[in-house]
């Protein structure tokens, strides 16, 4: 049987107005849920704001997601490949021996000002200079540090020099190029310069003696079968580098890696969620069922004028009913109350003056969304209707007759 608008409007007054003549009970209840749930609140806040501080810090760092082999050996066309291809790889570009990675760059505004700079290879896609623009094998991108040392600016040409031989017969490759756009301090922390791949190759193969000076990188071709020496990778997301680390180990290819941090910072995440899992059911079992034995005692100290309901008309799905409203009603309110409690704190966290101690790197110490205040504000309410149901248990028991007894 359905009930009526009017029906229903008089259980939740009925219920309301029991509540406020209780009220000091009622009022007890909800601070007791508010002094529960605030500080859960809190400390779930902490959580977030520490983890995803330290998660963006490496996250934002390019870097932390890089993988490189650690000593020159022999990758084929194939190795490569494949590890392009895993769904956990987002970006790979091939590495030459560390002795003809060096050049020599010339500001011409700079005459006779000449500096050294390693060389980095570069493609479309590269996360090292995400949101920069592609380059051609006649641009170049300098490194924030290198940069400013030889006075580049975007749009500048300068001339990139690569040298073989000793003094009695020496050759020079000039390449001039054009800087294409400065790379971030985060790409790359010492003097370098990132270019095309084909670049790079002209400046290995003319440095070991296999092409002439008046070669250009669009002389390159693309050759399958061609040897590197290394390779730079990075992974899709943070969570994929151990993987990564680990498989690379096993086929015996010794690679450097932020591994060790990132395993950490991911350990330490699961020991927060379960110390905050463990914290949460603690303290909010103990209040719903200290919120449930309260509900009971008030069904039974109210027999008699429950029994008083069930003679002019409620049924027992009504008395169920009246100290769900109730628990609910409290339930709500107590919710409302921990998230302005916790909202305040948060605010006081935040504003401490931690400086360089701030363990979250810059970000909110205590982190509170409001999606985190609506999802303690529904197990607030489905924990209390479970309470609700222990004295709604009792409350469909009693008998009309009950009243009759003592009228």
């Amino acid at each position: 049987m359905s009930r009526s608008p009017s029906h229903t409007g008089l259980l939740c007054g009925l219920s309301l107005r029991d509540l406020l003549y209780e009220r000091t009970l009622a009022l007890c209840s909800l601070i007791g849920l508010a002094a529960v749930l605030a500080p859960l609140i809190v400390l779930f806040g902490l959580k977030q704001g520490v983890i995803d501080g330290l998660r963006a810090e490496l996250i934002d760092n390019p870097r932390s997601r890089m993988i490189v082999n650690a000593a020159n050996r022999n990758f084929d066309a194939a190795f490569l490949t494949r590890l392009a291809a895993r769904p956990d790889i987002a970006f790979v570009i091939p590495r030459i021996r560390s002795l003809n990675t060096e050049a020599r760059f010339e500001n011409p505004a700079r005459p006779g000002t000449v500096l050294r700079a390693e060389l980095l290879a570069t493609a479309a896609g590269d996360p090292l200079l995400h949101g920069l623009p592609s380059i051609v094998p006649t641009q170049i991108i300098p490194s924030a540090s290198f940069a400013a040392r030889l006075d580049l600016q975007p749009g500048m040409q300068v001339t990139l020099r690569a040298i073989r031989g000793d003094a009695g017969a020496r050759e020079v490759l000039n390449l001039t190029v054009t800087v294409a756009a400065i790379a971030p301090p985060s790409a790359f922390g010492r003097d370098g310069v990132f270019v095309d791949l084909k670049t790079l190759l002209l400046v290995d193969g003319f440095t070991d003696g296999t092409l002439a000076p008046s070669t250009s990188p669009t002389d390159i071709a693309d050759d399958p079968t061609r040897i590197f020496a290394g390779f730079r990778a990075h992974a899709r997301r943070l969570e994929d580098v151990t993987r990564i680390d680990h498989d690379l180990r096993r086929e015996g290819v010794d690679v450097e890696t932020l591994a060790e941090q990132v395993a950490s910072l991911l350990s330490l995440d699961r020991s927060l969620t379960l110390l905050f899992a463990l914290l949460a059911g603690l303290g909010g079992v103990g209040y719903l069922v200290s919120l449930g034995v309260g509900l009971y005692a008030n069904v039974e100290r109210k027999q008699r004028d429950l029994s008083l309901l069930r003679l002019i008309g409620l049924s027992r799905r009504d008395l169920v009913v009246f100290p769900l409203i109730q628990a609910l009603i409290i339930a709500a309110a107590g919710a409302a109350l921990a998230s302005l409690l916790a909202l305040t704190v948060a605010g006081l966290v935040n504003r401490l003056p931690l400086g360089g101690a701030n363990p979250a790197g810059g970000h909110a110490i205590c982190a509170i969304a409001p999606e985190h205040l609506l999802l303690a504000l529904l197990v607030s309410l489905f924990g209390a209707a479970l309470s609700a149901a222990f004295a709604g248990y009792r409350a469909a028991r009693i008998e009309p007759a009950e009243g009759l007894r003592d009228a």
